[in-house]
């Protein structure tokens, strides 16, 4: 079968990444994961370029935990770097407007209140060993700012978060009590987690679940290493296969963007593909779940960051990864990924960000949905063993301002996911879906099955400021996806009917900042589908509806 839309949306990535550098306006300062800063009379604009910037939304985090507090406006110079961060009590964080000036406004007293207040650190023969709520927030946030770690430890080294020949030991916590009620017995669709922890017989359930828990230990050491490593605890991790304990991240990035815009990074980490950041407090958006990309293997990353653009090229060997990557011959490179994004100041506080992304190849490259190791290993692929490349695509669009946020991510694969077409236990293809009955049963180009999966999520946050100084977050977030189309098949183990044509999820959540180092965070899901990606034509019922209530917290230091 033949895929028009396959080379238009090659081709639409394609320009998406060879016209964002030529139509980028040289005026933006913070890519996700920036703080504000000032200059001042230092040649650095490879972080930013003009004196006229925004906050992204780590900057208005911090701005936000500062703007209750009452203290004399504070100048801390970073390690000699020129750049300069303000606290004030006109409730201001940054960007003064200070490019081209001599000297530097220091305060010896009031930089050492201000560092403090920000960090708790020692110095050990010469190497600061600190602590840091907000560089952990960038790299043990589980919902925002998923993607494009290397440039995040790469700006806050430039920020002065991250001291020159320093330790920064960092924790990250997400749990909650989470209740869900179904209207099919066994059937909890909820997303970001495995729900292992219910009879196959229950409507309802309700457990305390760590979702993560992380250590996290950053070094800089000399002008152009970067090492970071990330240790995670969870108990949602799928049931026999993963261990619950797991070294997630260990990489190591080298760059400079005061120097130069860039960098190169190595390591186990987050595949730069996509944005997939989600406003819900605890719940993953079903683009993150179809789509966000983490290596089992190392990753060579290389990558460009200058004036609000950023592009990146990854490579990796094939095989199974541990989320969505996954492609043939395990002992050679076999996949890719590259990414862009653009920042667009509007004025004041308001951002506008456009990106996109193509991954070389997926889990849905097959008709066996054994797609974790030990069932890759030990299972038996089916009689029918279809297979074939399938490349994933995504384009993000988000504005960011103090009040209010607002993003929409479509993603999709290149082809359809061979385990969504209707098949029987074989894997021998209905053949109502096939062109030539007689002809190949495994052969892409003979069967006449044209959905590709894909999903939608736009979400909304509003950030109104209580009397305490601080803002509470509200969003609403929905997303759509498509797995196969109306075929309703019969269950080969249970001989119920199953459909598995679409999915969707909504989120109502609140998030309450109670310090920098703590979140208080509720949300309401409402899902209609429940179509796992493990055997899903033989456990799939596409109208099964569920309502899930999560309670929780995210601590960091």
């Amino acid at each position: 079968m033949k895929n028009p839309m396959k080379y238009t949306l090659l081709a639409g990535a394609a320009t998406l990444v060879i016209t964002l550098p030529v139509t980028a306006k040289h005026n933006s300062g913070g890519l996700r994961g920036f703080f504000p800063v000032e200059y001042e009379g230092v040649d650095s604009d490879y972080v930013h370029s003009d004196a006229q910037q925004a906050p992204s939304w780590q900057a208005k985090r911090l701005q936000q935990q500062y703007q209750a507090q009452q203290t004399p406006s504070l100048h801390y110079n970073v390690q000699d770097s020129g750049y300069t961060y303000v606290a004030s009590n006109t409730n201001s964080l940054g960007l003064r407007g200070l490019a081209g000036t001599t000297g530097v406004s220091y305060n010896p007293a009031a930089a050492n209140r201000f560092h403090n207040d920000l960090t708790r650190h020692m110095n050990v023969g010469g190497v600061t060993i600190q602590t840091n709520p907000y560089h952990a927030a960038d790299m043990l946030d589980w919902q925002e700012n998923t993607t494009g770690k290397s440039v995040t430890l790469l700006v806050n080294r430039a920020t002065g978060v991250l001291p020159k020949n320093s330790l920064t030991i960092s924790g990250g916590l997400k749990g909650a009590y989470m209740w869900q009620k179904t209207d099919t017995a066994g059937q909890f669709p909820i997303l970001s987690r495995f729900p292992f922890f219910s009879q196959g017989t229950d409507r309802e359930a309700g457990v305390f679940a760590i979702n993560n828990a992380a250590l996290a230990f950053t070094g800089t050491f000399g002008d152009w290493t970067t090492v970071y490593m990330q240790p995670e605890y969870s108990e949602t991790n799928f049931a026999g296969d993963q261990d619950e304990l797991q070294l997630r991240k260990a990489f190591v990035v080298l760059g400079n963007l005061e120097k130069m815009p860039f960098y190169a990074a190595f390591g186990r980490k987050t595949i730069d593909f996509g944005n997939f950041d989600g406003y819900n407090p605890f719940t993953h958006t079903e683009a993150q779940h179809y789509f966000w990309a983490q290596s089992d293997q190392p990753v060579l990353e290389l990558g460009y960051y200058k004036d609000g653009f950023k592009l990146s090229a990854s490579a990796f060997s094939g095989g199974r990864q541990l989320r969505v990557a996954y492609a043939a011959e395990n002992n050679n490179i076999q996949n890719f990924a590259v990414n862009a994004e653009k920042e667009f100041l509007l004025g004041g506080s308001k951002a506008f960000t456009i990106g996109g992304g193509y991954l070389h190849d997926t889990i849905y490259r097959n008709n066996w949905t054994a797609h974790t190791f030990r069932q890759i290993e030990e299972g038996t692929p089916p009689a029918n063993f279809i297979e074939y490349r399938n490349s994933a695509v995504t384009a993000f669009a988000e504005y960011n301002s103090d009040f209010f946020d607002a993003m929409v991510e479509y993603s999709t694969t290149l082809e359809p996911w061979a385990a969504a077409i209707p098949q029987d236990a074989d894997g021998f293809v209905d053949p109502a879906y096939l062109i030539d009955p007689a002809g190949s049963p495994n052969d892409l180009d003979n069967i006449n099955f044209d959905q590709r999966m894909d999903v939608i999520t736009a979400q909304a946050r509003v950030k109104p400021m209580l009397p305490n100084g601080k803002r509470l977050a509200v969003s609403a977030v929905g997303s759509w996806g498509n797995i196969g189309d109306d075929f309703q098949g019969v269950s080969s183990v249970t001989f119920q009917p199953t459909s598995w044509k679409k999915n969707q999820q909504h989120v109502l959540g609140l998030e309450y900042p109670v310090s920098p180092y703590l979140d208080l965070g509720v949300e309401y899901v409402y899902n209609k589908g429940f179509i796992p990606f493990v055997n899903p034509q033989n456990v799939s019922n596409d109208q099964t509806e569920a309502h899930a209530v999560n309670i929780g917290l995210k601590a960091r230091f």
